[in-house]
Formats: structure tokens, sequence, C-alpha cells
């Protein structure tokens, strides 16, 4: 049976064989090779990732007939054939060998596919920069960025919620944004998130403080104003002084107890340790320190007393240091339109040999009184290295030398008033935030002899009103950098 079976399919290939003409066509699958593209690509987040392929072709091709996708951790960046995408993934975590990326080409005659894969290590965009908190239209706070470290960086808006996209806005009544030692803080005045602590490397939300978390027995409210860091912490706020232990369990302890009307500047010697606190008492006028009982609690309140002159009628209008152990305070009487200059030392050369901490003591003199020179709307800088005061009232900046002498015209702003100015670290430019209460701008001025009061950069302009600004980075806080661009 079988035999058979064999015999008639053998004569069905025969005959099929018989009818066929042989006129078949065939046509070779098209190939697409890539190259040129590296293995693995380093880029900073928000940065335009370039790449040029190189495509080869087993046979002629259109590249009309070709499309192509870019994509960095499954996310697309570019439909171009130029990949010309930003990058928005997160800095790559420490020892992590980056994100997968590839090209797809898709040949739209064949729908056939070919891919190219390579790797994108992304670094941290916020670690150089210059930081700019603003108040809207409708009060909410806007964080935003320009990169130090590179040329004709753009102004880049919404960090926050780029940041974290999930969290909304931030509070309102902006106040400060503060840098410091890898801490990164925003204060406002209204709102759930009066205090929030920021990743200064991803700019991701890690704490919120407010008043449900206030230790040491307290119930009050929590309106801040501004703050300082230094081994410790201190937040002015309308309630008091509220210590804030940032090194260790990240606490925020209650105001300091005491019928004081703190004004808004709090500090300490940058030499000294996290046990103690120099403010000034608007209410009795006078200098005092704070001591740390325990913990973050500033129980111990010590007047810093002399009988050279008196400082009656006189309040706390802004400081700054001088190097590391000399507070440079200025008080403000407003009767008297006059602006008085202190130096304030501190000095420790014994140390309790119960505690093991320093004795400290305490000495100031006043340098000089200036009249109409400044007052409680003024802004003011003043140089930790130079001793040079950079001091605004309204839309003119004037310098003049911590010790006294000629006041000289540094610059007056084209739009606004004056709302803020910061140093670079190496104080040879200023930056200064102008606005008319809609829109604002930042100046970079130059502070050497050469080009005294020059503008070394195209001023940036924004909406909103500026409030505050801050600057990160390593070794120079702000870096030159020049031809600035606003987006």
């Amino acid at each position: 049976m079988k035999k058979y079976l064999y015999i008639f399919i053998t004569l069905l290939w025969v005959i099929g064989c018989a009818d066929d003409d042989g006129n078949y066509s065939y046509s070779i699958v098209n190939e697409i090779g890539i190259d040129s593209i590296k293995e693995t690509y380093t880029i900073d987040q928000f940065d335009i990732l370039e790449i040029e392929p190189y495509l080869s072709f087993k046979t002629g091709k259109n590249i009309e007939d070709l499309s192509f996708e870019w994509k960095v951790n499954n996310h697309v960046i570019s439909t171009s054939r130029i990949c010309d995408g930003m990058i928005t993934e997160e800095p790559s975590p420490s020892g992590s060998g980056g994100y997968t990326a590839f090209l797809c080409v898709t040949d739209n005659t064949t729908n056939l596919k070919y891919y190219k894969s390579f790797t994108v290590k992304v670094g941290t965009a916020y670690t150089n920069a210059l930081y700019i908190l603003s108040e809207n239209a409708e009060g909410y706070a806007k964080l935003s960025m320009q990169r130090r470290d590179r040329e004709s960086a753009p102004l880049i808006h919404d960090v926050f919620e780029t940041a974290n996209p999930l969290l909304g806005s931030l509070s309102k009544q902006p106040k400060q944004v503060y840098y410091y030692n890898s801490n990164f803080v925003i204060l406002c005045a209204e709102g759930d998130r009066k205090m929030v602590a920021m990743d200064p490397k991803t700019m991701k939300l890690e704490r919120i403080y407010g008043e449900g978390i206030i230790k040491g027995e307290y119930s009050g409210t929590f309106t801040p104003k501004s703050m300082r860091l230094y081994m410790g912490g201190m937040i002015a706020a309308e309630e008091g002084l509220f210590g804030y232990n940032y090194m260790n369990n990240q606490a925020l302890m209650r105001p300091v107890a005491g019928n004081h009307d703190f004004a808004t500047w709090a500090d300490g010697n940058m030499q000294m340790d996290a046990y103690m606190w120099v403010t000034y008492d608007n209410t009795n006028y006078q200098f005092v320190r704070l001591h740390n009982g325990s913990g973050a609690l500033y129980d111990e309140i010590i007047p810093i007393t002399t009988d050279k002159f008196s400082t009656e009628g006189q309040k706390f209008l802004t400081a700054g240091h001088f190097g590391y152990e000399e507070l440079r305070p200025v008080l403000y009487n407003a009767e008297e339109k006059k602006a008085y200059f202190y130096r304030l030392l501190m000095t420790a050369d014994e140390w309790d040999m119960v505690t093991f901490l320093p004795i400290w003591e305490f000495s100031y003199e006043k340098i000089m009184e200036r009249e109409n020179l400044m007052d409680e709307n003024s802004i003011s800088v003043l140089g930790m290295n130079s001793l040079y005061w950079f001091i605004a009232n309204g839309n003119k900046i004037v310098r003049m030398h911590g010790d006294g002498g000629e006041i000289r015209d540094l610059f007056t702003v084209p739009n606004g008033e004056v709302v803020d100015m910061l140093l670079d670290a190496k104080e040879e430019r200023l930056f200064v935030a102008s606005s008319d209460g809609v829109n604002s701008w930042v100046y970079v001025l130059s502070t050497l002899v050469n080009d005294f009061g020059a503008q070394k950069e195209e001023p940036l302009q924004m909406s909103g009103k500026i409030v505050s600004m801050t600057a990160t980075g390593r070794g120079e806080s702000v870096p030159i950098a020049s031809n600035a661009t606003a987006e």
C-alpha cells in the first residue's frame, strides 16, 4: 500500500514541474546597517543628546522611506534621523551602568525594524547653578534655575514641579531659597509646605516642616522668614527663633522662649559649634547670645552688653560676616534716619573642663553711623573677604567699605527696583534681582576695578516677582559664564 502511495505523490510532483514556466520574481530583502553610535554617552539632565547615526544599505534605499525613534529608559526623546532630544531622566544612581537606550529604524515599505542599542549615563544639572525664588500673580512660590558651569545656559522654570511631578506647586508667600553644605531649603509664609528640604542633586522633595512636627511641646503657629545653617540651624519666624537640628535627627524645635521681638537675622560665628547663636533683641535693644541647653532647645539667653555706647531705639537692619570670627551688624534708628555700623567679635581662649565647650567672650564697638544711606527697605550684602558693603535703595546700587570711606555708585537698574543681591564666591560679580511687581530681571555686574559696574552678561528676564536667590557649586558658587540667555 505504501508503495502505491509514494508512486502517486511522485506523479503529482512531475506533473506540477511540467506545468511550471519558471517566471518567478525574486527580490533581496533590504537590510539597514546602523553604525557610528558609541556604546556609552555621558550627559547631564535636561541637556540635549545629539547623535548622528551612519546608515548603510545592502541595496539602494530612499531615506524618506524610513522613520526613526530614539528611546532612553523606554522614553521616546526624538523622532528625527539625528537625535536631538532632551534627557529628562533623573541622574544615574552611583555605581550604576546608566540607562538602556536604542535607536529603532523602521523601513516603512516593508515594516521591518532595525535596532542599535547603547547606554546613557545621566549626571545632575542642579549642583552648579543660580537659583531664583519668585512669587507669581496668584501668590505661589516658583523656583527657577540657570546653570553656571557653561555658557549660554537657559533659564529653566518650574524646577520643583519638574522634579516632583505628582506633588503640585510650592506654598504661597515665598520668603527665601537657601543652600548650605548640601542642604537646599525653601521657606514660605503660607500653605502646607512652609518649609521644604530638597535633595540638591535631584531637587526631589525630602521633607516638609510645619506646625505638626515641631518638637519641644509646642502647639503654636510657624511663619518662617529666613534661616541660617552652620553645624546647627536657626530659622527666624514671626513667632521667634526655631532651632533646626539638620545634622542629626533633622528636628525642628520650638521657638526661643521670652518676650523677644527678634529680627529676621539669626547667625553665629562660623567657627562656633551648634551650641551658640547670636541675634538682636529689638524689644530691649541689645545683642543676645542663645545658648543650647539641651538638644536644639536654646533656653539660655545671655545679653551681650557694653558701657561704651547705647543702642536704644535702634532696630536690627542687616548683618554680614567678615572672615570667620567677626560679625558686622547694622542697626537703624527710624526717627533719626541713621544706620549704625558695628563690629562684634567672639573669641574663646579657655574651655569649660566639665562640658568641654569653649568659653566664649564677646566684645563689640561702633564703627560709624550714616544718615540717609539705608533704611528698612534697603537691600544689602557684605563681602566676607573684601569687606565692601553693596547697598541698594530703589533702583540704585552703591558700594561702601565696611570701615567707612567713600561711597561709590555701582549701577542703576533700568527696570523695577532691587529686591535681592548675591555675591559670587570670589566676590568678583554681583547678581542683582530687580522687579516691578509683575516682571523681574537678573543683572550680573562686575565688582572689579577695571570694569566696575559693567554688565557681564545679558540680563535674564522672567515673569513674577523675585524674592530670593541662592547658588550651588563647589569652590565657586557662581562661576564665571557669559552670554546667558533667557528661555
